[in-house]
């Protein structure tokens, strides 16, 4: 039998970093979330699969009105009329506490019980579904241990909203071991919650997050959708992801060293913008670009401002929106060795200053009041802006501040 495995579709979510991109591009981004729901139903259609599992965060908490659940409804009369039953697990953010809004599903779509465990038996597939839904947002109870013995002669499918064995930039709920989910003995399990695309367990008794069928910001990277799994009793999974993403976010490094001139510089942009607009394969592409490395043009692009319009000129009309651009450009040393020594020990003084305790929090505090929207994060516990009560994180705010002073020594001194 053939299954999609989804997860953390989070509907109308608010994307973010939109403020970045214009107000047309933002609309765009805006609706990427319900594309990527239709998307998923026409690989559900295309693949001819007997199954579909959602394994939680179908929404992103509470709707601001019926027309999100209204669209999922409308999107489910679909699967409905091609005969393909839905089963879902909800989590963290669409817990019965979370959702005080609900419309009625079709018969077709069963959303798991969340008192207990439950298993749902489709004969006509030879398949059994277990797993078990949030009450409330905040479970720390390792639900897994509870989940029922594998049914001989069928095709046992777990599905569970999980942080797992604990990943980074992840909050922790339902937490279990991969000791835990391999025990379980199912041909497969659907986990939900952790966005990046990964098995926990291989092998014979596999269990895989599907990570989150549309990127919402820059922190989400890459191509999303969801995975099709083809399953028997008698032999081991095959998982295979489908790409579903409407609009993909990606983080685009450019390497400046051993480029001479500005130009050199932004046709090398261009080529990457090139390579990352084909890899899209047709979607929209929200991308962070990253200057790095060392060039005698370092102090042309000081003037970050320049640098950017000169970047958004390369990628207006290929389908790539510039979300934000980071300048870590410093410049190679120069011929002559007294103006070097110079340029050197005013770097060398500011670099004491980041290592001292009390310089960095005088440094943090200036920062934090001049810009407010420092140490954001979302939900999950993921970091989406500057965490400034980081020692790292401000170093490297610091490293990137230094690098600019440089190139600018270096451009006066040249």
């Amino acid at each position: 039998m053939k299954l999609i495995h989804a997860a953390d579709i989070h509907l109308d979510s608010a994307l973010r970093g939109l403020d970045r991109i214009g107000a047309d591009n933002a609309n765009e981004v805006r609706g990427a979330t319900r594309r990527a729901l239709e998307n998923l139903v026409e690989l559900v259609r295309r693949e001819k699969a007997d199954l579909l599992v959602i394994a939680g965060d179908l929404y992103d908490g509470d709707w601001n009105d019926y027309s999100t659940g209204q669209f999922f409804v409308k999107q489910m009369a679909i699967l409905a009329d091609l005969g393909i039953p839905v089963v879902i697990a909800s989590g963290n953010h669409d817990a019965a506490s979370q959702i005080t809004r609900s419309l009625r599903l079709p018969d077709h779509v069963r959303m798991l019980g969340k008192d207990a465990p439950e298993s749902i038996r489709f004969d006509d597939l030879n398949v059994v579904v277990h797993g078990q839904s949030y009450a409330q947002r905040d479970v720390q109870a390792n639900l897994a241990a509870a989940f029922p013995r594998r049914v001989p002669g069928v095709v046992n499918i777990g599905v569970l909203h999980t942080s797992a064995a604990g990943y980074d930039g992840f909050k922790t709920y339902a937490p279990c071991s991969k000791a835990d989910l391999e025990g379980l003995r199912y041909n497969y399990v659907a986990l939900g919650h952790v966005h990046t695309r990964q098995p926990v367990v291989e092998g014979e008794f596999p269990a895989w997050f599907s990570g989150n069928l549309q990127g919402r910001h820059v922190h989400e990277t890459g191509p999303k959708g969801a995975l099709v799994v083809d399953l028997d009793v008698d032999r081991p999974a095959e998982v295979n992801f489908r790409a579903l993403d409407q609009v993909r976010w990606e983080r685009l490094a450019v390497d400046v060293t051993g480029l001479k001139s500005a130009d050199d510089v932004l046709d090398a942009v261009g080529e990457t913008v090139r390579a990352a607009q084909i890899a899209a394969d047709g979607r929209t592409l929200v991308s962070r670009f990253v200057l790095q490395g060392t060039t005698p043009a370092a102090n042309r692009f000081q003037d970050d401002q320049w640098a950017l319009a000169e970047i958004r000129s390369i990628t207006e009309g290929l389908g790539v929106v510039v979300e934000k651009l980071e300048v870590r450009v410093g410049a190679p040393p120069l011929p002559d060795p007294d103006a070097d020594e110079v340029r050197a020990a005013i770097v060398g003084i500011a670099l004491e200053l980041a290592e001292d305790d009390a310089g960095l929090k005088a440094i943090a505090s200036e920062l934090e009041r001049k810009y407010r929207e420092v140490a954001l994060g979302d939900d999950d516990g993921l970091v989406t802006g500057i965490d400034l009560s980081d020692r790292d994180t401000l170093q490297d705010v610091l490293g990137q501040a230094l690098a600019g002073l440089d190139a600018r020594l270096a451009g006066g001194m040249s």
